[in-house]
Formats: C-alpha cells, structure tokens, sequence
C-alpha cells in the first residue's frame, strides 16, 4: 500500500506538472483587435522657405477633424471599419535634431483607450463590443462630449477633476453603460480623460510653436537631414510597439513621414560643395543617376538608417518651391537626390503630393 500511495502521489505531481504547462486563455490574451493603420509623422519646414503659419493652420484643421474620434473601431461583425489616426508633428529648423516632436495620437493611445474596455468588459461578444463602441465612440458618445474641447478656436486644457466629473455624467447616460458598476465607470474615466488632457496638450503646444516664425530672417534654418534622422527614432520607437494581425499573421508595423519643405539642405557646417548641400547638389548633377549617387552618399555621411523592423515610406510636399524656387528644368535633379538619400536609408517608397491633405492618405 504504501508503494502504491507513492506511485499515486508521484502520478498527481505529473500531472500537475503536464498542466502547469498548459496555458488557459485569460481576458488580457483576448484583447480587443483594432485594424492595421500608419502612424503619420508630419515635419514642417520653419526656416522661412516655405510658410510654415499657413502649412501649420492647413494640417491643424486635418488634425482636429480626426479628434472626434482617433482610435479607430475594433475589428468585430456590425461594427463599421474606422481606422486609427496616429499624428505626430515636428519640424524643420536651424538644429532639428532639437526640435521639439508634438505627439497628438499615437498607436500606444489606442492601445491604452481599448485596453481599459478590455478590462472592464473583458471576452466581450460582437454584440456587446458594438454597443460599447456606440456609447463610447458614437457621435453622441462619451469620447465625442468630451472632444469638443478640440473643434474651438481656444483649446483650453480640463482639469483631471473637471474631465472625470463630465465623462462619468456622459458614461451614466448610455443605456449600456451605466449599468456597470462604478469601479468600471471609474477606469473608463480615467482612460478617456488621459487621452483628453494629454492631445489638448499637445495641440496647445504645437500651436504655439508653429503660430510664430521660429526662425530668425537671417539665420540659416533648413537642416532637412536632421529632421529625418530625428523621425529614424521614432521609427525605432514603432519597432518596439506589439504589431498589427491581418489575416491571422502578425505585420510590420507602418510609419508615413510627409516632409512640407522645399527640401533644399541647409544648415550650420554645411559648405556649398558639400554633399549635403541639395540645391548644390540638384544645379550641378550632370545626370540623374549623379544627383542620386549623391543623395545616396549624403545619408551614408550622416549615418541615417531606418529600422527594417519597420516598412517607411516618405512624401514630400512642395520639394524645388518657396521664395527660392529651383529652376523648373532642375526639379527632377532635385527629386533624384533625395530618392537616393531615402532610398539608402532604408525607405522603400518615395512619393510627392500637391498638398498636406493629400499626403499619407
């Protein structure tokens, strides 16, 4: 008796042992699947070739008109397909590796918003999921009382205290909603009004910066290659984000870097010869194939790389313009240049748009 005892108790510890490496579905390995979608970097030009007061009001308004609802829908039957709107903004000027980069919605908001449903109304049916995306995200939702605040000429910041009050009022209002208990209510608040309060922030910066000339008349403001070796870490940053699924397979992430500038180089440091000097470079290439050499030659000079964790494409608005414009024979000099700049640096795709509203749709 005693040796069956043992064997009895050795066979329970192996088979705890076999279930132990099982692993039981939770809430948090169900999340809440949101559609693919880009994350958009914008970078103004500020040194004075372009009118970066007029450029900024342009991509202010397409900005705000994605706040009424930036996080896009999840990924479920009856609920209508709504991507993501991923913005951040910086610029173009005398040491752009120090310009500041104004965050409004990223992929981690999302994650964040989305999240806190997940983990109040964790495993949640079609069903259900489409009625808490039309309380919280409907035109008359929770998210949509609050994102008023964005479509005033005045943004002007809420309290934690004042946002909290407001949304748990809007929360109480929705036939589905307000039957949850207030802990949930609480999350939901709290996620809501993060958000809320950190885009109103960023708007309110980022009209402050870019309202006002940045650059003084006389200096030399167009440091093109350090802005783009600034959006390399933010690409970097995206690697390390969780990726998209689409079809059942994980996919890269994805990043748009449209450039509002007339993309001729100039910056401290920077000789007339050098080849960093685009307009230089797009007045003197013989041929094309020469400016693209040392377009090429450029980004290996300033060791930009993007990430291949990462697909990157890049547009360019307003590339020869500006109150210096090359001559129009000189434009395609100008263009192949900076596809081998792009191109050595990891960027698959090179387009150009006519305007800010065109670029990275």
């Amino acid at each position: 008796m005693r040796i069956h005892r043992r064997v009895s108790v050795l066979a329970s510890l192996s088979l705890m042992a076999v279930l132990a490496g099982i692993v039981i579905p939770t809430s948090a390995q169900a999340a809440i699947r949101l559609p693919a979608a880009e994350s958009n970097l914008f970078i103004l030009d500020v040194s004075g070739s372009t009118n970066s007061i007029e450029l900024w009001k342009t991509l202010k308004i397409s900005a705000t008109s994605k706040l009424g609802q930036p996080f896009g829908h999840p990924t479920a039957n009856g609920i209508p397909k709504k991507l993501p709107a991923y913005v951040s903004i910086t610029s173009i000027a005398k040491n752009s590796q120090n310009s500041p980069t104004f965050s409004i919605v990223t992929k981690a908001d999302a994650k964040k918003i989305w999240g806190a449903v997940e983990q109040v109304f964790p495993n949640s049916t079609d069903s259900r999921l489409k009625r808490i995306t039309e309380e919280i995200f409907g035109d008359s939702g929770v998210w949509a009382s609050q994102a008023r605040i964005f479509t005033r000429s005045t943004i002007v910041v809420p309290t934690s205290a004042a946002c909290r009050t407001s949304t748990l009022n809007a929360i109480n209002k929705g036939s589905f909603l307000r039957n949850t208990d207030q802990q949930n209510k609480n999350v939901l608040a709290s996620a809501i009004c993060e958000r809320v309060i950190s885009v109103a922030k960023s708007m309110n910066q980022a009209n402050s910066y870019f309202s006002n000339p940045v650059c003084d008349p006389s200096a030399i403001c167009s440091d093109i290659a350090g802005a783009i070796y600034r959006a390399t870490n933010m690409a970097a940053d995206l690697a390390g984000t969780d990726r998209d699924t689409v079809n059942g397979r994980l996919v890269k992430n994805k990043l748009c870097i449209a450039i509002a500038s007339d993309m001729l180089n100039e910056s401290p440091g920077v000789s007339r010869t050098s080849v960093l000097n685009s307009k230089h470079i797009a007045m003197t290439a013989r041929t094309l194939e020469n400016a693209s050499a040392a377009g090429m030659a450029a980004a290996k000079s300033v060791g930009i790389k993007f990430t291949s964790e990462v697909e990157t494409r890049v547009v360019m608005v307003g590339i020869g313009t500006g109150q210096n414009p090359l001559p129009l024979d000189r434009n395609s000099y100008l263009l192949a240049y900076w596809e081998g700049f792009f191109t050595q640096s990891g960027v698959k795709q090179t387009d150009q748009a006519q305007s800010l509203n065109q670029a990275c749709s």
